[in-house]
Order: structure tokens, then C-alpha cells, then sequence
């Protein structure tokens, strides 16, 4: 997994999440930080060495469910980090 130093420095354990959707959360962070739009379920594989795009589904639905990001439905790229 990808870490980027600096970035969702806020998020830890004490929010109910595990170390894996923490930097999941950090990875998408600082990629939404760095390039201005988030990145695609392939990318999100990619970074955080994932096997299938399925996982990715999985952490976007939890964290969503959680409050730590929204997304548009039916939409690509349009994840937000809260």
C-alpha cells in the first residue's frame, strides 16, 4: 500500500476505522490532493494492492456508510473526502 506522509494526519483508530481503511482513506486523500479529481477503482486497485475492484467497492462503501466521503452515484471520479 501506498503511504503519502502528511496527508489524513486526523484519521485513526479512535474513529472506529482499521489500519487498512485508514490508509485507504490517506491513498485517496492525498491522490484527490495531488491531482484534483480521484481516481479510478483500477487506480485505487493499484495503490493500495488490492486484487480486485471489488475490495475497492467494498472500502468506498464502508467509508461512505461511515461519513468519511461522498460520492455521485453513476458518475466516475466524483469521490470527496469529508
Amino acid at each position: 500500500m501506498t503511504n503519502i506522509k502528511g496527508i489524513g494526519k486526523g484519521i485513526t483508530k479512535k474513529q472506529g476505522l482499521t489500519p487498512k481503511q485508514a490508509n485507504f482513506l490517506k491513498v485517496l486523500q492525498g491522490f484527490i490532493h495531488q491531482n484534483g479529481y480521484s481516481p479510478s477503482y483500477e487506480e485505487m486497485k493499484q495503490m493500495n494492492g488490492m486484487k480486485s475492484k471489488s475490495n475497492v467497492h467494498e472500502y468506498i462503501k464502508n467509508l461512505e456508510k461511515r461519513g468519511y466521503l461522498t460520492y455521485e452515484k453513476y458518475c466516475n471520479r466524483t469521490i470527496m473526502v469529508k
